[in-house]
Parts: structure tokens; sequence; C-alpha cells
């Protein structure tokens, strides 16, 4: 027997390789117990995390940490051209228009599942506003390319909508302080949506409704009573529309945020008479109305990049800040009376608290907002597809550090599904 290195007998050799055999066992059991404490210390911090949110920029996603950064509103963001989602076929329910998501953790399926504004073609012919859902092919890979279409929510009761062809902006009601983490109320899942529903002299009015379900697949349970309805002589008078919603548990309530369109010219608001702004209202399933408490925002009061109108926001915790931000879309262009009251350029940007917390006044940042103006895409973009508007931006981080803000653009009736890319985070 030869051994490398060593002038010896075969028996010496045997016995130098049995010695060293055995020192490379113990050191690779040695590395074994030092990876098993290191996972296991792992698992305590993120145990701890999740019974204490509130105190940590990580969150518990089903074994995995989500890195929330202290403030998305200093990230820089890059757009991309490919469509995330597009229209389907012709007859189609989502043919005509795929946006407005809200995408949650499905713990049943093991991966994020998105409900969207699916507008198309009833089987009558007459429009249909809708909702779908699809779901990503894993926690990390939510770009394009990696979204499969899953069809119409589910609906047990659509007799009790108050327009059975008129339900859309589906928003699955959240954790506040959990970014897309659905938030369980009395053991259900809840949801909050638009119906635009035809009145009496030949135009529409919208309603918020809420539904309930054991499953984020469903079937969902619509309640037929609208928790929120328009007030013809309030700042919401035309329309309740495109509800955010979220748990807030320490107050055992749920503050609806939605965008009030009044029906009369507001003097508040001298810039945008008839500008949307955002609302708040709290809420608990118990109750079958909503309470408006608040206007948070109107439009017409300075010159930034939403004073046209503005809708409402996805919100986000900054705990070192102790300040509420929201991820919004708005316009600089003041609508007019006779119109559909959301006049283009629709922008995404950010909008921050006051002091007082969710019920403070907001106001825009003008500082990393908006994103980005029509007039500045390039031709990769707008040979994508992307133009005119940007609307109803949503915010995906993933357990392993990257995020994507989802959009629709195009033109009015025809938007389909983008999102922008967390280039770097500065802090």
């Amino acid at each position: 027997m030869y051994c490398p290195g060593y002038k010896t007998s075969a028996g010496v050799c045997s016995l130098n390789l049995s010695i060293r055999t055995i020192k490379t066992n113990q050191m690779k059991l040695k590395d074994l117990k030092f990876k098993a404490y290191l996972l296991f210390t792992i698992f305590l911090i993120v145990s701890c995390q999740s019974k204490h949110p509130e105190n940590h920029d990580e969150v518990s996603l089903s074994a995995s940490p989500i890195k929330v950064p202290a403030n998305f509103r200093e990230a820089r963001w890059q757009m991309d051209p490919r469509a995330v989602l597009t229209r389907s076929d012709e007859n189609g329910f989502d043919s005509h228009v795929v946006g407005d998501p809200c995408i949650v953790w499905d713990e049943e399926i093991h991966t994020w599942r998105m409900f969207y504004f699916a507008m198309g073609r009833a089987e009558d012919g007459e429009e249909l506003l809708s909702t779908g859902m699809a779901k990503s092919k894993s926690a990390e890979e939510i770009g394009p390319g990696d979204w499969e279409k899953l069809g119409q929510v589910e609906i047990s009761n659509p007799e009790d909508f108050t327009y059975e062809i008129g339900w859309h902006k589906w928003w699955v009601i959240m954790d506040a302080y959990k970014p897309n983490r659905a938030a369980k109320i009395e053991e259900k899942y809840w949801s909050v949506f638009t119906c635009t529903t035809p009145n009496e002299q030949g135009g529409k009015n919208k309603f918020i409704q809420v539904a309930f379900a054991n499953r984020l697949a469903g079937p969902w349970t619509v309640v037929k009573q609208p928790v929120l309805s328009p007030d013809e002589n309030w700042f919401d008078g035309l329309h309740c529309d495109t509800p955010t919603a979220y748990w807030v548990k320490d107050e055992n309530k749920v503050a609806i945020f939605y965008k009030a369109y009044p029906k009369y010219a507001q003097q508040e608001q001298k810039e945008s008479e008839f500008g949307s702004g955002t609302v708040l209202a709290w809420w608990h399933p118990s109750r079958a109305e909503a309470e408006k408490v608040k206007i948070l925002q109107r439009p017409g009061q300075s010159k930034a990049w939403n004073q046209g109108w503005m809708s409402t926001p996805q919100v986000f915790y900054d705990k070192h800040n102790k300040q509420w931000y929201g991820l919004i879309n708005g316009s600089p262009t003041s609508p007019a009376d006779e119109s559909h009251r959301e006049p283009a350029p629709s922008l995404g940007g950010w909008v921050i608290s006051g002091p007082e917390g969710l019920e403070s006044l907001w106001s825009p940042d003008t500082v990393n907002s908006p994103f980005r103006y029509p007039e500045d895409l390039n031709q990769a973009e707008l040979d994508g597809g992307i133009g005119v508007n940007f609307w109803r931006h949503h915010l995906l981080a993933t357990p392993g550090g990257k995020a994507r803000i989802f959009f629709n653009s195009g033109q009015y009736g025809t938007e389909q599904m983008y999102s922008m890319e967390m280039q770097s985070f500065d802090r």
C-alpha cells in the first residue's frame, strides 16, 4: 500500500489514514453542531419577532421573516416595461381591463394570491365589472411571467351585490402592521370592494360592500347592506369608491380608507372644486355600517402632484419615525363636474400622515413623488403598452428582500398590469 508523502510501512500508513479520518469526522460533527445551534438561534429570533411585530422591522411570513425597510419612500424604483398580467381574449371577463391589484400571502397554497379589477363583457353583452385572481410561482417569483390567472372570485350569493355586474376594486382586509398579510377577524377573512350601481336618474353611484370567507380562495359571502354609501350633502355625495382596509388589533376595529367624490362643488377646495379626496371610516364586522370619521386629504390645497384629485393609500408604519405613510395615486389635473372625474395623468407616489396617527391630516410627499410622468416614458416602456395613466399602485415585499410596486397603465378602458422593481434602499 502506498501512502502519499510518507516513507513508511503499509500498517503505519493505514493507522495514519485512520487517525486522519477520525479527525475529519470530528470536524464535520463540530461543524454540524454549530450549524444546528445557529439555526436554533435564528428560529428563536424569528419566533420572538412573530410574537412582537410592533417592535421589529421584520414580521413573520409562514416560517420566513419579511424584511421590511424602515421606509419604502427612500427606495429607488425602476419601471419594468414587461406586463405582469395582460387582458384576456375578446369575450373574457377581463378582456378590457386588468389592474388595481391587492396581494396577500395565502398559507394554503404557500404563495402570493392577487385579487385584481377585471373589466369585460357579461353574457348579454353589457359591461361587466368584476374581480379576478392570480397566484405567483413562489414567494420570491413575483415579476412578469411569474403570475398565473385563476379566474373570477367565487361568490356564493351574487344576488346580494347592489349590482350583479358592478363589483370590483376588491381589497382583502390586512393586518395594519404586517404588509400583505390578510387579517382573520372572528375566524374569517374579510374583504371590502366597490359596487358601481345604476341610479334612478340614469347615472351611477358607487357603494362599498363587504364579504367574508373561510379561505382566501373562497367562496366569498357578500353582506347585502353596504357599509359605506354616498351622502348627497357631504364630501362623498356622488361616490364611495376604491377602498383599502386594515385591521387595527389594538383598537379592535377596521380602518377603511375610501375615495370620496363630491356631488356638488366644494368651497373648501377652490382649486379643484369637484376633485376626489381620501376619507377614513372605522368599522367592525358586528356593525352594519362603518362610521365616517374624517376627511384626511382634500385636493386643491397646494400645487403638488396629486392636488387635482386623489385616491386611497396602501399604508405602512415607519416605527423609527413613529409615523404612517402610504402609497397612492392621484393627479395634478382638476376634474370638471360633468366628467368621469379622473382626468389624466394619474400618477403614483407617497403621502405622509401627521403626528396623530391614522386620523391625522395627510399630506403629499413632494420629495420622493411622483415616480414618473407619462411624458418621461422611454421607447421600451411605450412599446410595452405603458402610457397615459398609472393607476392603483400596490407594493409587495418578499421574504428575501425583493420588492415590486404593481400598477395598471394604458389608454382608458384598455389598461394592463405592470410593475416597478426596487433597485436599492438608502438608509
